[in-house]
């Protein structure tokens, strides 16, 4: 019989039950009624802000910051510091800066370019930089990485090294970013994120490649002309890595692209001859390896085909721990292909692959892999020479599918393996045992199935197969996507391999995990005469997949005129919408096609139902220019007048985009032409806007509103007048159009169009003053049509206004004259023009600069000499006590002190500092200036308000050369 427990003891299990049972469930429990678990995560991005303050006063540690905002693996800052210690050895190149440039001023760069380049290297670089313009960096993997980590208040750069794979692209690799490709662009449309790729060429140019085109929106391809590496730039990186022995390799910088990595390789490992290496880089490893084996070394030759056949992914545990059967089996027969004994200490193996590391190998989270890509694609290359038979038959299924071919290509790349015939048959038994075991993927991705011939060869082997076995197979799902072949073979579009899964049974409504089915894939990629097998076993022609696509809308979408009329003729829903209410009649109008449409409309198609954001068929037509479309529905009696959810119309959207029939016909029709959008722009703002001169006639004579103005009180003529669309202001202007009505910024057409630096402003702002427009009157800002034409230099415009008798006193808010403006700019003929007409020139600012100061400051020499001979006064100080010689003397403007000297301008007068012209000369190290104030005998040993003279202020910025002006 069990003991009782004391009181003591109870109470000790009751108090642990407490804390490790009861409580954490009881916290849970409260902050699941506080935080409910499915808006969390948006509860602690709005509240960003105020938790990173309690953050940085120290009242949430870092341990609970993570545990908020788990931005950044525990590996992520590890690997920050790598990138930076590596970053040393970077050159900064031409490829390198454009990356930059780029990645500032857009979402989302891909960097493409062949293996060893620099890709890697430069998306590093690039990304280190972006963390000091304020970026975190999240090394990215996953889509949903980008999805879980995105954060609206803090700047984010992801960073995604060998997008997609780094041999070849495969529907795996699609599938696995399509269905993210909205969230992503809704995330970089914000403009806090920003994504960088890098990519080989080899994958980026694979026509699938196209589906994912956030990634196709800047693309910088390193091998370009103008980003590819200039001889100088081989030339530095040569120096960098191989110090003295760089000159004797300059005769082979253009041998291979990926100068870069060879440099890095011998660097790394320079026991090589250098003039070798560089000439037959991969001869002289080959030689490496091929010694190991000759002279006895058959474990080392061994570790390095392990790499190889775990396909670059080696665990160390595989090497360490309890193995299952497969890798028993890979060992074993790789050790006996190497010509070592089967039961080779696996410990022995490890021991030579750590003997490899920094030189072939490097070993990152305890997986053994080579030194760089380029590494692993010699060495299957070469293993696929000497040890082809175990390779085939137990080497991992994705070298199987992307490394092999059956038949040799034109241009196909130098380290792929060719297989001879008399080991064909093994290679199609080695994907029929990886289809066998659910590796189906792998099977149906396999690069020899984009040849036809080998795919017949393949059917051929398979069809010798016991029937039950066949069968077995056609029924196989794949172990990770759940496709089967049937499924898989939609998208190589094979008839006779779909053929074959039909007549095995293949299940022809099997769904891959997103619920999309053979057919429709078959409907999506145009494949009739599959769409017509699979009608002809009854196959499910509704079943839509999770985003609501169904067959019928798929193939709308994609314009396959036969396959929408066999799934009509089969009663396929024509009105189902998918998720964003989109129909079939929708996706007709907006991509075009023209006969589907037709057969849609003589099926009975609702062509007035709207998605989900209020787009209709005729808004969707009208928005892409399909005419013939917009007739159709038309006649059929579409709705003209509805807009979307943001107020536009179809004749609105016909106006924006240029469609100068699709408006005829809807204002024939009678369609409303004064409708704004949620805006404001009426179709008239919007075709004045945009330049449609055609349209913007046609809507004034069916008398629509010419001074209708948008949300920000512009109107017609304004925004005419804005983008230099002369005819179109006459026609306003003929129409009675308002001339003088200001924006919500007090901008009149007049000021708009001196603003405007198109060819045709100068005779826009003629048309406006000949109509009287008040050529006086000011922005909110203070600004007048002659302010404008002075700042922006517009000297024609500026000749009108004053031959009008345009004052040119006329100040802006702080006080700034025309003289003052034109001054700053240095608009010479300008200002010539002003002095003629009478303006001050000797007025300032409200920080009490003159003309002739801004003039002194930005070096204007012309000016200065007409403002002096004009007799501005050159003493004048402004309100920091600047006078026009310092300015000179500080920006080291040589001739302008030469001549307010030669004026008598005052040498030694100081500012509120008490900084003398001389001081200024020597903090910024102007030798002539401070030579001509010298000769003029400027006083040297007046000290500022700092205690210091200008000797003390040259010797601390070492400027010592000005000590010799003083004993000159």
């Amino acid at each position: 019989m069990a003991s009782t427990l004391s009181q003591e003891e109870e109470n000790y299990v009751r108090l642990s039950l407490l804390l490790t049972g009861i409580s954490p469930r009881a916290a849970r429990a409260l902050f699941d009624c506080e935080f409910a678990p499915s808006c969390l995560d948006s509860s602690l991005k709005k509240g960003y802000n105020k938790l990173r303050e309690l953050q940085k006063q120290r009242i949430l540690n870092q341990s609970q910051w993570n545990l908020l905002f788990p931005r950044f693996p525990a590996q992520n800052s590890d690997i920050l510091m790598e990138w930076k210690d590596k970053d040393k050895m970077f050159i900064t190149t031409r490829g390198a800066t454009h990356v930059l440039k780029c990645i500032k001023e857009n979402n989302c760069v891909t960097i493409v370019a062949s293996s060893g380049v620099g890709k890697t290297a430069t998306l590093r670089h690039v990304a280190l930089q972006m963390v000091k313009e304020g970026y975190d960096l999240l090394l990215v993997t996953d889509p949903r990485d980008i999805v879980k980590f995105y954060n609206p208040n803090q700047k984010t750069l992801f960073v995604i090294d060998d997008l997609c794979g780094n041999y070849s692209l495969n529907q795996n690799n699609i599938d696995v970013w399509e269905p993210f490709m909205g969230q992503i662009k809704k995330i970089l449309s914000t403009e806090i994120a920003k994504i960088i790729v890098a990519c080989r060429l080899q994958v980026y140019q694979d026509d699938k490649f196209e589906s994912l085109s956030v990634f196709k929106s800047c693309v910088c391809n390193l091998l370009s002309d103008s980003m590819c590496l200039s001889k100088a730039e081989k030339d530095s990186i040569a120096r960098l890595y191989l110090k003295a022995k760089a000159p004797e390799i300059s005769d082979f910088y253009n041998l291979y692209d990926c100068f870069p990595l060879l440099c890095k390789l011998y660097y790394e490992n320079p026991a090589h001859n250098i003039v070798d290496f560089f000439q037959y880089p991969f001869t002289v490893y080959e030689a490496d390896i091929d010694k190991l084996q000759k002279k006895g070394f058959s474990s080392k030759y061994c570790a390095l085909a392990l790499c190889v056949m775990f396909n670059n992914n080696l665990k160390e545990d595989v090497l360490t721990e309890g193995m299952n059967e497969e890798i028993r089996t890979i060992i074993e027969n790789t050790c006996e292909a190497c010509k070592l004994h089967r039961g080779t200490s696996r410990l022995t193996l490890q021991d030579e692959l750590n003997s490899f590391i920094h030189t072939f190998l490097k070993k990152e989270q305890n997986i053994y892999k080579t030194m760089h890509d380029k590494m692993f694609d010699f060495l299957v290359y070469f293993f696929g020479q000497k040890i082809i038979t175990c390779m085939i038959k137990y080497a991992h299924s994705s070298l199987i599918k992307e490394r092999f071919l059956l038949e040799k290509q034109d241009n196909m790349d130098r380290f792929k393996t060719v297989v001879l015939p008399d080991k064909h048959e093994m290679y199609i038994q080695r994907m029929i045992d990886d289809w066998s075991k659910g590796r189906v993927d792998d099977v149906f991705s396999n690069i020899n199935m984009n040849v036809s011939q080998f795919r017949n060869k393949f059917i051929s082997c398979l069809k010798k197969l016991d029937v039950t076995y066949q069968k077995q197979l056609a029924l196989t799902c794949d172990e990770h996507s759940n496709d089967t072949a049937l499924l898989l073979s939609c998208f190589i579009g094979d008839t006779n391999m779909i053929r074959w899964c039909i007549n095995n049974n293949g299940n022809i409504n099997q769904c891959r995990s997103n619920e999309t089915t053979p057919l429709k894939l078959a409907a999506q990629e145009g494949l009739t005469d599959i769409v017509r097998m699979l009608l002809n076993r009854e196959v499910d022609y509704n079943k839509c997949n999770n985003d609501g696509w169904s067959p019928v809308i798929s193939a709308c979408q994609n314009g396959r005129t036969e396959i929408v009329r066999m799934l009509l003729d089969e009663g396929a829903d024509y009105n189902a919408c998918e998720n964003n209410g989109v129909s079939s009649v929708m996706c007709a109008c907006r991509y075009g096609h023209t006969e589907i449409v037709r057969m849609l409309l003589d099926i009975g198609a609702n062509y007035n139902k709207r998605d989900n954001n209020g787009w209709s068929p005729v808004l969707s037509a009208c928005r892409y220019g399909h005419t013939e479309i917009i007739g159709m529905l038309l006649d059929k009696g579409a709705a003209y007048d509805t807009c979307n959810d943001t107020g536009w119309s179809p004749v609105l959207t016909a106006c924006r985009y240029g469609h100068t029939e699709i408006v005829q016909m809807l204002l024939d029709k009678g369609a409303d032409c004064d409708t704004c959008n949620n805006d404001g722009w009426s179709p008239v703002f919007s075709a004045c806007r945009y330049g449609h001169k055609e349209i913007v006639r046609m809507l004034l004579d069916k008398g629509a509103d010419y001074d209708i103005c948008n949300d920000d009180v512009w109107s017609p003529v304004m925004i005419a007048c804005s983008y230099g669309h002369r005819e179109i202001v006459r026609m306003l202007l003929d129409k009675g159009a308002d001339y003088d009505k200001r924006n919500s910024n007090g901008l009149s057409p007049v000021m708009l169009a001196c603003i405007d630096e198109h060819a045709e402003s100068t005779e826009i702002v003629r048309m406006l003053l000949d109509k009287g427009a008040d050529y006086n009157t000011c922005s909110n800002g203070g600004w007048s049509p002659i302010t404008i034409a002075c700042r922006i230099g517009r000297t024609e415009i500026l000749r009108m206004l004053l031959d009008l008798g345009a004052t040119p006193n006329r100040f802006n808010k702080d006080f700034s004259s025309p003289v003052m403006i034109a001054c700053r700019e240095g608009h010479r003929e300008i200002v010539r023009m002003l002095l003629d007409n009478g303006a001050d020139y000797n007025t300032c600012d409200n920080d009490g600069r003159s003309p002739i100061m801004c003039a002194c400051r930005n070096g204007h020499v012309e000016i200065v000499r007409m403002l002096l001979d004009n007799g501005a006064n050159y003493d004048k100080c402004d309100n920091n006590g600047l006078s026009s010689v310092i300015y000179a003397c500080k920006f080291g403007h040589i001739e302008i002190v030469r001549m307010l000297l030669d004026k008598g301008a005052n040498y030694n007068r100081c500012d509120n500092d008490n900084r003398s012209p001389v001081m200024c000369a020597c903090r910024n190290g102007h030798i002539e200036i401070i030579r001509m104030l010298l000769n003029k005998g400027a006083d040297y040993n007046t000290c500022n308000n700092k205690g210091q003279s200008a000797l003390m202020i040259a010797s601390e910025r070492g400027h010592s050369d000005i000590f010799m002006c003083k004993e000159a």
